[in-house]
């Protein structure tokens, strides 16, 4: 049964709030820096380092101050940059950096806990505890990539940048997707009474000439889709960040429409939630930007303009539209709409 309309909306809205308020956390980092550096704080302990050598001691300086003292002669009072604003919220391509975190509480609300219609008291301990570990993991594995990129970045203005793509709220909020989907194939947030014997794989038909056909198909055409973007800069210059999504994109496509047309013709609401939520998704960040002056779309955008001339204003179209087209994907699928529509004749 399709998801009421009341239940549908709350829970977008729930996930939207959520979002925004994990990227303000990241914004503030953003914030605190101003049009200063931080930098290493080598006048503590060695190096400056503590917490297992993971988290810097670190110190706010004037980026003047910084540029002064790292082109003078002498090397010694050369400052070691950890971060600079905007490495964190990436507030320049808003709209990327937001549908991230929508994708993850999405699935941590609708997926993991049944939000808000299908909530088990008895379960939900368990799930509560599942995306702890969740957070406790993505925390985790984001510092310690953080100091790996420190160790390893040659640039110092770089220790942050060098991680995903500029902004590390990228990097967490796709950490809590990745553990998520690792957490649920792990089975840690359910529980069964009753244990099923295993089904017999020599009855399955896996039709598997067909699967794979059309899905190196629909590979073929997100290739020639991200081409076409790239030479039209419409997608970042190294096309790597962007395939991938793309790539992401057909595999959920796939498992959720099904592996070919016969299939897909018939899941068209679902489909439809999917191609409308995206094109009602990017002028809305469209108009975010020219209210704000400062949340970037990432395509017809001054900010880019401004920063990397004229032809880069819609490097970011690419990975908006991949990025959208997953989320309201996943959303039709919460809210149980993905599925063929059953007929009268069917019900009697």
């Amino acid at each position: 049964m399709p998801m009421k309309i009341s239940h549908a909306i709350l829970l977008l809205v729930v996930v939207t709030l959520c979002a925004a308020f994990s990227m303000r956390i990241f914004q503030g980092l953003d914030e605190m820096m101003g049009d200063k550096y931080w930098v290493v704080d080598t006048t503590q302990d060695d190096h400056g380092w503590y917490g297992m050598g993971v988290i810097p001691n670190l110190k706010l300086v004037p980026k003047d101050v910084v540029k002064a003292a790292n082109t003078d002669a002498d090397p010694k009072n050369d400052y070691v940059i950890y971060a600079q604003s905007g490495d964190f919220a990436g507030n320049s391509v808003y709209g990327i950096t937001f549908g991230i975190p929508l994708i993850m509480y999405l699935i941590w609300f609708a997926f993991i806990i049944g939000f808000p219609d299908r909530v088990d008291p008895y379960l939900l301990p368990r799930r509560i505890f599942t995306i702890a570990a969740i957070i406790t993991c993505s925390v985790i594995v984001n510092l310690f990539l953080l100091r790996i990129a420190a160790d390893f970045a040659r640039d110092p203005m770089a220790r942050i940048a060098n991680v995903a793509g500029n902004h590390s709220s990228l990097l967490f909020h796709n950490a809590g997707i990745w553990f998520a989907i690792l957490f649920s194939a792990l089975g840690t947030h359910t529980h069964s009474l009753k244990e099923t014997s295993a089904p017999d794989s020599r009855n399955w038909q896996t039709q598997a000439n067909e699967k794979f056909s059309w899905m190196f198909t629909l590979l073929v055409v997100v290739t020639v889709l991200e081409v076409v973007l790239v030479k039209n800069k419409l997608a970042l210059p190294d096309a790597a960040v962007d395939y991938s999504v793309w790539i992401i994109f057909v595999v959920i496509f796939m498992r959720m429409y099904g592996f070919s047309p016969k299939y897909w013709i018939k899941r068209g609401r679902g489909i439809a939630i999917m191609v409308v939520g995206t094109l009602l998704t990017l002028p809305a960040f469209y108009l975010l930007e020219r209210f704000t002056g400062t949340l970037g779309a990432g395509f017809a955008s001054p900010i880019l303009t401004k920063a990397l001339g004229a032809e880069n204003a819609n490097i970011g179209l690419s990975l908006m539209i991949s990025i959208y087209l997953i989320f309201w994907m996943e959303f039709a699928t919460a809210i149980r709409m993905n599925g063929p529509v059953k007929t009268v004749a069917e019900k009697h």
